[in-house]
């Protein structure tokens, strides 16, 4: 869309609306599972959030005037934005629980000693946290949870008008006490794995105490391993499920998410 086209698609008066909505949309941007994703070009996103914020001019409410003061403005721009951000952190904090589990999981089947032993580069993760990040993002897409966010965030400008996230920037500490959902979700997800390596390592122990001239050690890694791949993959259905649950809950976590940035309930 060329500018000449644009400024005839969004009026004058319009400009203010436009702007809040699109510093909201691009706090969705900033954090949201596929929204956010650094593979997209920044031009593609940019576009995307300029088209998203288009879509959503005709049916949110004008704002009442805008302050003149800078430091007002500012204040305003940045509620809208933690709005945003927080909306798409519903999602991500999900994704990122998944990915945990995974790299637990590399954790306790030995993997994480590959770097130290192997020859992988600094900094270089295992692939588990990673394919376990893919199936989680696949499932996401799936479910339709990218949409979901969109259309919560959408839905907020009812509760939340244009330019009134501010007075509701305390509800931050939502931001915070979502972060632990992190570790929930990662413990849940990575329990299946957990619980056959612990029996696993409780059986080495046995052995090692009833024939102690095998070398145990040398002995955990390999079996370890495959116990944890095939744990991983038979968990996958179950861990499917579970994600799936917590993506269709999502409605739910956005409406409670952006209720805390509302002034009326504040």
């Amino acid at each position: 869309m060329n500018p000449p086209g644009l400024l005839q698609l969004i009026g004058l008066q319009d400009w203010p609306t436009f702007v809040l909505i699109s510093a909201r949309v691009s706090g969705l941007f900033f954090a949201a599972p596929l929204w956010s994703m650094t593979e997209l070009p920044k031009s593609v996103r940019g576009a995307l959030a300029v088209l998203l914020s288009v879509i959503l001019l005709p049916v949110v409410a004008r704002p009442p005037a805008l302050p003149d003061d800078m430091l007002a403005m500012s204040m305003i721009l940045a509620g809208e934005t933690l709005l945003g951000i927080a909306i798409g952190l519903t999602g991500a904090l999900l994704m990122h629980g998944i990915v945990l589990a995974g790299e637990v999981a590399s954790m306790q089947m030995g993997l994480s000693l590959g770097q130290a032993l192997g020859s992988l580069p600094e900094g270089a993760t295992v692939g588990v946290g990673q394919l376990k990040g893919y199936f989680a993002m696949l499932i996401y897409l799936s479910v339709g949870g990218h949409l979901m966010l969109y259309q919560g965030l959408a839905e907020s400008f009812n509760t939340v008008a244009p330019g009134r996230a501010w007075e509701g920037m305390a509800g931050g500490q939502v931001i915070v006490n979502m972060a632990g959902m992190i570790f929930t979700t990662a413990v849940q997800a990575a329990a299946p794995i957990i619980v056959a390596l612990i029996l696993t390592n409780l059986a080495l122990a046995i052995v090692g105490k009833a024939v102690p001239q095998l070398n145990v050690m040398m002995l955990s890694f390999p079996i370890t391993i495959s116990v944890g791949l095939i744990a991983l993959g038979a968990s996958l259905p179950f861990v499917a499920t579970y994600f799936t649950g917590k993506v269709e809950g999502l409605p739910g976590m956005v409406t409670q998410t952006v209720d805390a940035f509302s002034p009326a309930v504040r």
